[in-house]
């Protein structure tokens, strides 16, 4: 396996499940807006330590990430990525996938590591995340663009606007259209 300094990013912020780590709003909120950071640990009444997070394979995970059961597959399963396993989608990825709008694409990202491996995959699911007038990479979850306010915030968002305004709406308990 390559460990070149590049790799070693790619495989830091790409997570075993298949999703992209400078995409969730975790993370984002753990390396640039902690004012983010504390709202979601307000929701989820964990401290803000608890809900920190610089990705998948860091040492520092959130207190969801902690836990992660697929992990623990992947890791028995001597895998870097479940979409190199031989069960690939197993029940427990779908079922994971289905819980949240962010999980969309897992399985198509999963196929994209296969074909072209990940460092490929990582820069073509940056441009998924990326703001097309700024630049900047955005959660899943932000409509607009957290730094121009341009809409939809990214490509994904434009392709999910609909699962991720009723996710939203649903925290929020905003239900008007």
């Amino acid at each position: 396996m390559n460990t070149d300094s590049k790799d070693l990013r790619y495989r830091q912020f790409a997570a075993v499940c298949g999703l992209f780590c400078p995409g969730c709003t975790l993370y984002i909120g753990s390396t640039e807006e902690p004012e983010r950071l504390a709202g979601i640990a307000g929701r989820f009444g964990v401290p803000v330590e608890e809900a920190r997070c610089f990705g998948c394979r860091s040492d520092v995970r959130s207190f969801y990430c902690q836990t992660c059961e697929i992990v623990k597959c992947a890791l028995e399963r001597g895998l870097e990525f479940c979409a190199l396993c031989t069960d690939y989608p197993c029940r427990m990825l779908q079922d994971f996938q289905a819980q949240r709008p962010h999980r969309a694409d897992l399985f198509e990202d999963g196929k994209r590591i296969r074909q072209v491996g990940y460092e490929q995959w990582f820069e073509e699911v940056r441009k998924k995340y990326t703001c097309s007038e700024c630049g900047t990479i955005n959660s899943a979850y932000d409509l607009a663009c957290r730094k121009c306010g341009n809409e939809p915030g990214s490509p994904f968002v434009e392709r999910h606007r609909g699962r991720i305004k009723a996710a939203l709406d649903a925290i929020t308990g905003d239900d008007s259209k």
